[in-house]
């Protein structure tokens, strides 16, 4: 079997995960969501994750531009007379592939981190439902929660490092000359740029919501159990709101991103 069936074969796999991730979620949804107040709070908790996300991860796809821009400037001045390895492509195809390719990564992981946190605060009140009613519906609806955030990172990890393969082995094939051997080992060499731009962003998703989400939880515990001799977590509390919303965009945005730039880097 020749390299590009294989990839091919494995994007058509990766495509039919993320049909059935669909499958998973829309069999989540389906679930009874609760009571009025219970859907109050999580309605809450769900608009103060969607609004950190937007403007946190709108400042990083502005840093991401910036980045990409300095990237394709450094690979399209770089000296071709000085580099050890042999020229398969041009700086200027360089650095365009780069670019785009530090941008998909950073599309990608910012996806992931989306997905795991837009799932998560509509399980998590389903999951809450059913354990009023049955441990075990509840445990079914966890877990089908983890997996689909689970499958759309490793179903894009896949994608996403077999599209920028092959659009790396397109451009090597379009420079090759006559009689001239196709060195496909050299491409994950050039795909660095995707993978740089995953950490990029799991490296801000994580920091950003990390510090969000212990500043928000100190803060909830000194005003209720300090101040207030409340519970922790109780719903008297407004802090427990901005608490939540850190654990949904530290813990499983900010997480699903860095796996999915765990993912990736090793693939590549």
């Amino acid at each position: 079997m020749s390299v590009t069936k294989f990839l091919l074969m494995v994007l058509y796999l990766s495509v039919l995960a993320l049909i059935y991730s669909l499958y998973i979620l829309i069999w989540i949804m389906k679930a009874d969501a609760g009571t009025y107040e219970m859907q109050r709070i999580a309605n809450s908790i769900t608009e103060g994750s969607e609004g950190f996300f937007r403007a946190q991860y709108g400042t990083i796809f502005k840093l991401s531009f910036i980045f990409a821009l300095v990237i394709m400037a450094l690979y399209y001045t770089k000296d071709e007379s000085n580099q050890q390895m042999e020229q398969i492509i041009s700086n200027k195809a360089m650095a365009l592939l780069t670019g785009i390719s530090f941008m998909f990564g950073a599309a990608c992981s910012a996806f992931s981190g989306y997905a795991g946190m837009w799932v998560s605060v509509r399980a998590n009140i389903r999951v809450a439902s059913a354990a009023r009613r049955c441990y075990n519906d509840s445990i079914r609806l966890a877990f089908r929660g983890g997996y689909f955030a689970a499958v759309i990172n490793i179903a894009l990890a896949l994608i996403g490092v077999i599209i920028v393969y092959l659009l790396f082995l397109i451009q090597m094939e379009w420079n090759l000359a006559p009689g001239q051997e196709l060195q496909l080992e050299k491409i994950p060499l050039l795909m660095i740029g995707f993978g740089f731009g995953a950490s990029f962003v799991a490296m801000f998703a994580q920091l950003g919501g990390g510090i969000y989400t212990k500043a928000a939880d100190v803060g909830a515990d000194l005003i209720g159990k300090v101040e207030a001799g409340i519970p922790e977590d109780d719903q008297r509390n407004p802090a427990v709101i901005a608490d939540l919303v850190g654990d949904n965009v530290g813990d499983c945005a900010g997480q699903a991103a860095d796996l999915f730039e765990s993912i990736t880097a090793e693939i590549i």
